[in-house]
């Protein structure tokens, strides 16, 4: 009991408030690969997150790192590695859409999962454009077409918080789960 009163002193002269934000200042990490494996037990929805290049070619990746942020104003937020494409035309496009994908979209969240870039991502499925020009999935569970209106660094992520313009649910269906690095097909309704 007495480590433990220890542990909580200790923990509590880390805590910091830095311009109204709280903070925990510590030199422990975790293992990354061991943090992996705990996340990966964390159930989640699945989504592909897409935007266009500067060419107006379509461009997009499979996310689980999606969340509602607030209903006024709308507001969600996606996470993705900062270095990686998606991000990079993200931020310079300034607009993205969330598609959520049905238990039936297996395939196109494996492929837009996929490293290759010499695979047509978008071959796989019906897309048409949203408002801002972001590709949306015809048949996603829902999808929402997003400005950007503020990018966090977090790590070696960035959390990007988008002004939702446009938003639609096409079809009724269960949703594609991902957990433990594997898809599952959700609780139909």
């Amino acid at each position: 009991m007495g480590n433990t009163i220890a542990l909580a002193d200790d923990a509590a002269r880390r805590y910091l408030v830095r311009n109204s934000v709280s903070t925990t200042e510590t030199e422990r990490f975790v293992d990354p690969h061991h943090l992996r494996t705990v996340l990966a037990q964390w159930a989640t929805g699945v989504v592909v997150v897409t935007t266009t290049r500067p060419d107006r070619e379509p461009h997009g990746m499979t996310a689980s790192s999606f969340t509602g942020v607030a209903l006024t104003p709308p507001l969600v937020s996606v996470c993705l590695l900062s270095s990686g494409t998606t991000c990079r035309e993200i931020r310079r496009n300034g607009v993205f859409a969330v598609n959520v994908l049905g238990h039936d979209h297996e395939q196109i969240g494996r492929r837009f999962a996929e490293s290759d870039r010499a695979a047509d991502r978008f071959a796989l499925g019906d897309w048409d454009a949203a408002t801002t020009g972001a590709p949306v999935l015809t048949d996603a569970v829902a999808w929402l077409d997003c400005l950007v209106t503020a990018c966090h660094t977090a790590g070696d992520h960035t959390i990007v918080l988008g002004s939702v313009q446009d938003a639609a649910t096409p079809r009724p269906a269960a949703p594609l789960i991902y957990h433990d690095r594997t898809f599952h097909e959700g609780t139909a309704r």
